[in-house]
């Protein structure tokens, strides 16, 4: 089944009426028309009765009601909790800088940093040599050059 028209059918069983439906979905009545027939062809079923006051789900367009309803809530609450990651830091992350930038400069920030995300754990690693990033030997270098 393809997602797009899954979607349109959804608004339009929402709504009760193509003309509702194109006005949500910014969409022409004809286009919403067309999509609604290419899926009840490629289901070979009616999903709605079509009358003067607007348009009734059959018992095939309320299964599949029912089932777009729960992917529009289960999608809304994904879309929610991505969301919501972006706003969190957390996790470890491995940095690597020479003794003296880390011991003077860095270090002493970093109980500020703490506060703010205290689900962040940073591994601190003081080092001269340059540690290889593309070899996983840090995830962040800082030096001065």
């Amino acid at each position: 089944m393809d997602w797009d028209k899954l979607r349109i059918f959804h608004a339009v069983a929402d709504a009760g009426s193509l003309t509702h439906a194109g006005d949500t979905l910014h969409l022409s009545q004809s286009a919403i028309s067309r999509q609604i027939r290419a899926l009840e062809e490629s289901l070979n079923t009616t999903l709605f009765h079509r009358h003067a006051r607007g348009l009734i789900l059959t018992e095939q367009g309320e299964l599949l009601f029912e089932a777009t309803r729960s992917m529009n809530k289960r999608l809304d609450a994904t879309a929610a909790r991505i969301r919501d990651s972006e706003d969190e830091v957390y996790g470890e992350i491995r940095v690597t800088t020479t003794t003296g930038f880390g011991t003077l400069w860095l270090a002493p920030r970093l109980p500020t940093l703490y506060e703010k995300y205290p689900d962040l754990k940073i591994d601190l690693m003081l080092e001269e040599r340059v540690l290889d990033l593309a070899m996983r030997e840090a995830d962040v270098a800082i030096r001065m050059k």
